[in-house]
């Protein structure tokens, strides 16, 4: 890599012109730099000091791009300061860590290189403490650094050279950058820069640099006086600089301070647990590391355990001209022939919305299995993967075997919510009957339900139950978590280290493709180093059959509103949730979860809300909260709102969007560009502002029940909407039928569903797709298009004398007047006109779509007004042999 040099002199402004534009020169001197190793030493020596740079820029954003999805090549933001803050982290005097902090203020239109702001901190650092002797290893740090490294003049180049991403932002992984300073020919220091970014060391709940701030207690600053004005001044940086200089500085030297901190936490961390004195590039890579430490200090085979082998090869090196020995770790033999299958067994969580509309008024509360996924992986035995067998029926599945079969399933119409897993296109679908491939849990749910299974395959391997191989992981990482105050770094570094693991044996096993900085290109996301498909299926099968359980021992009276990955939002009191609770899988899950921690409830209520509103899977929000912080539930469905918003306001902003939509609606957003287009184009981290059509209809994953309209208040304004229940959809091809119906009802012209009205035509739509020939539903209306087709096809009827109306008009005289009459009073509208328009086209059987309402006409019209009407003519076929068969008023 090519080698960057400077001068060791830098001058520049630290303060804008409207303060006095005063500026600062800083110089780097040999004698404050450290050694390089002894030439004679043959084992080099662990690094055991850095210097931590603290990284932020302020900036003005350029004025978005209203409606455009590309972005100018070259776009750039106001530049508004550079901050750092910059600390001797030395791990041999831990009582004395000198540091420093300052602004650059840039000239119009000028950006640093990365070598200018290091040199400009070091210098600094050095003016404060004149005797320092600095290491030359560097952490450039930053919260979100995707966001700030572009200010470099130089960050393309060093990107390209340097760095890789990892989850859309900047990290340096091997190797690090070097940066040169010199006088005249004379190099007087050389640095290796390892860029970190903080939002990947940072646990899931307290991903913000607030969060990080008060996690370790050295808290963000708050501009304004209330939320409204310091949302105000985020978004006008620049009359903030201008106006009030004093707190601007402190506010954004502030968040480089937080990142150094917490860099010291995390660096002192890896170095309590490895004894590895380095800041790691993600949270996870600690859980990983500890799983297989563990094992190895257990002394248990670690490729054994993930039912894996070293094979050594010898292959010939065309570069070295000479056979060379390599070594992979392939799965076993047994575990590969089958690696294809299970791997198909794997699902990810279970989400659902079982309500359309606004739920009544209540108590609803949203509980989740505590910990579910670590619990899950706290069952898991040593396997015997040599031992790997095929089995050929479903006799003796226990819910915790490593058993993965192939069946095909009903489940009795008593079952509210089937509990085997379809993946389709469009995600993991449950219906009532179909072909599942999953893992031992759900399967022994199936058969407790009453479902009738049709063995195809199966797959068993025999394992210590003794043994359990993430158990002491699992179980040290929630020890340590509650050795420490809640909220505070070690408590949650603990949870998401124990938590994000599971992730780790379920990484690469289904196709994901990301970009790959280095090859500017997009591939495919790798395994982890504890990848293994039977485990990650077993995991999610087991979550999924726990919360399956659950929700078929409620009874009829509780409403359940959604089901999300590992918890559910219902109405169910204390009762309902012990009935429920009782049965063999959660009681399994329970003593589990007790054996991990004694403290912890296996179900856990985490939010209360007294009237939820919701769409689809995950999109709802809360009509009316419940009292509190956790008052409020919210699932955004993919719709952004202002990133200054808080859960208040984007949750108000969400239920105003689904009340009050509209058919052609575009929601307005702002968006960063991703780090594809940013190389592509060499732009800042800019926004733009997208528009979309807004989508808050029903996704048909079941099939909905109970239509009606509720009336509500909300915000002082009285509203109405359609609402209805569901059951469960019959077959993945009924799904497939209605989606592809609602894909063609909004071909033409977009719908909403917020009338009865609105679905009855959707309703009719659908209905009418399904009768036999293209041209069934061609010309079906969009406003009831059932009743439109009945009085079509009747009128065409009586004109030509079929479907017995032959007989009729044979008997008695039934002029066009009476004709219409009669139509009119079995709800069907009809005039002079439609009669004498019929005359000009024939009558075709069986195109009406087979409605309520259009039964009840046709048996209104029969009985009433012309008992010689074949009704059979009129609709489907089949459809009259159905309805024998039923109890309702036109069998009779």
């Amino acid at each position: 890599m090519h080698k960057s040099s400077f001068a060791n002199n830098f001058t520049f402004k630290i303060e804008p012109d409207e303060q006095g534009g005063a500026t600062k020169k800083v110089s780097i001197n040999r004698h404050n730099i450290a050694g390089p190793p002894d030439p004679g030493e043959k084992k080099k020596k662990a690094v055991s000091a850095h210097l931590l740079i603290g990284f932020d820029t302020e900036y003005q954003t350029i004025k978005d791009r209203e409606n455009q999805y590309a972005i100018e090549y070259g776009a750039q933001n106001d530049l508004l300061s550079y901050q750092f803050s910059i600390k001797l982290f030395d791990k041999n005097d831990l009582d004395q860590h000198p540091e420093a902090e300052g602004i650059i203020i840039p000239e119009a239109d000028q950006r640093l290189s990365m070598e200018d702001f290091i040199g400009f901190a070091i210098g600094s650092l050095i003016e404060k403490h004149p005797e320092i002797i600095l290491p030359t290893s560097i952490y450039l740090l930053g919260h979100f650094i995707r966001a700030d490294l572009p200010a470099f003049s130089d960050f393309k180049e060093k990107a390209r050279q340097g760095m890789s991403n990892i989850r859309s932002t900047f990290v340096t992984l091997r190797n690090a950058i070097p940066i040169g300073f010199s006088v005249g020919e004379n190099e007087i220091a050389e640095f290796k820069v390892s860029i970190r970014d903080t939002i990947l060391l940072s646990p899931a709940n307290a991903k913000s640099l607030a969060d990080i701030g008060e996690m370790l207690e050295f808290g963000k600053i708050q501009l304004g006086t209330t939320p409204e004005e310091d949302k105000d001044i985020k978004q006008n940086m620049a009359k903030f600089r201008a106006e009030r200089w004093p707190e601007f500085r402190e506010y954004a030297i502030r968040d480089a301070q937080v990142c150094v901190r917490y860099a010291e936490r995390v660096i002192d961390q890896s170095d309590k647990l490895f004894k590895s004195f380095k800041m790691p590039t993600t949270l996870t890579s600690f859980g990983t590391k500890l799983v297989l430490e563990g094992w190895k200090n257990a002394k248990r085979d670690v490729l054994g355990i993930l039912g894996r082998e070293k094979v050594k090869e010898k292959k010939f090196s065309q570069k070295l001209g000479h056979f060379i020995t390599t070594t992979s770790t392939p799965y076993m033999e047994e575990v590969f022939y089958e690696e294809a299958f299970i791997t198909e067994t794997y699902h990810g969580g279970r989400n659902e919305h079982f309500l359309f509309g606004v739920a009544d008024f209540g108590q609803w509360r949203d509980h989740d299995l505590s910990s579910a996924y670590t619990t899950a992986m706290s069952l898991i035995g040593l396997p015997d993967w040599r031992n790997l067998v095929n089995i050929d029926s479903l006799d003796g599945i226990q819910p915790t075997d490593l058993t993965y079969v192939s069946v095909d399933f009903e489940f009795p119409d008593s079952v509210r919510f089937p509990t085997l897993p379809v993946r389709t296109s469009n995600g993991i679908l449950f219906p009532q009957k179909g072909h599942s491939k999953c893992a031992a849990p759900e399967i022994f749910l199936a058969m407790q339900l009453g479902a009738k299974l049709r063995f195809r395959r199966g797959v068993k391997v025999p394992f210590d139950a003794e043994t359990k191989v993430f158990r002491d992981f699992i179980r040290t990482s929630i020890q340590n978590r509650n050795q420490h105050e809640k909220g505070s770094f070690d408590n949650l570094f603990w949870k998401e280290v124990g938590n994000s693991t599971y992730g780790k044996t379920a990484q690469g096993l289904r196709a994901k493709r990301v970009y790959n900085l280095n090859a500017d290109d997009m591939e495919s996301l790798p395994e982890s180093k504890i990848t293994q498909p039977y485990f990650a299926s077993f995991i999610t099968s087991y979550t999924r059959a726990v919360l399956g359980e659950i929700l078929n021992s409620f009874s009829e009276a509780v409403e359940v509103f959604s089901v999300t990955t590992d918890g559910f939002l219902s109405n169910a009191n204390d009762v309902e949730i012990e009935r429920a609770t009782s049965g063999p899988l959660f009681q399994s899950f329970a003593q589990a979860r007790k054996e991990l921690d004694q403290s912890s409830e296996p179900l856990e209520v985490k939010h209360t809300v007294h009237r939820p509103i919701g769409w689809r899977t995950r999109g709802s929000a809360t009509l009316v909260p419940g009292a509190g912080s956790n008052g409020i539930v919210l699932q955004k469905g993919g719709i952004k709102t202002d990133v200054f918003n808080d859960t208040v306001e984007e949750n108000s902003e969400i239920v105003r969007l689904f009340l009050n939509r509209k058919p052609d609606d575009k929601i307005h957003y702002k968006t960063g560009i991703g780090i594809k287009e940013m190389m592509r184009n060499d732009t800042d981290f800019v926004f733009r502002s997208v528009s979309k059509r807004l989508s808050m209809e029903f996704d048909w994953k079941r099939v909905p029940i109970g239509e009606k309209e509720v009336d509500f208040e909300f915000e002082g304004q009285q509203y109405t909407h359609l609402t209805f229940g569901t059951d469960p959809i019959e077959t993945v091809a009924g799904f497939d039928h209605i989606r592809d119906a609602w894909e063609k009802y909004n071909k033409q012209e977009h719908h909403n569903l917020k009338t009865v009205a609105d679905f009855r035509n959707f309703d009719t739509f659908q209905t009418a797709l399904r009768i036999p020939g293209e041209k069934a539903a061609l010309y079906l209306k969009k406003v009831d298009g059932d009743l439109q087709r009945l009085k079509r096809d009747l009128c065409r009827a009586f004109q030509h004398q079929q479907a017995g109306f032959d007989l009729m008009r044979s008997k008695n005289k039934v002029t066009h007047g009476d004709f219409r009459n009669a139509l009119n009073q079995a709800g069907i509208p009809c005039k002079i006109t439609d009669i004498e328009n019929a005359k000009r086209k024939e009558f075709h059987p069986h195109q009406t779509p087979d409605m309520e309402r259009v039964r009840q006409a046709l048996e209104t019209l029969k009985n009433d007004y012309f008992p010689e009407l074949d009704i059979g003519l009129f609709l489907p076929e089949g459809a009259m042999e159905k309805i024998q068969k039923s109890p309702d008023a036109l069998a009779a």
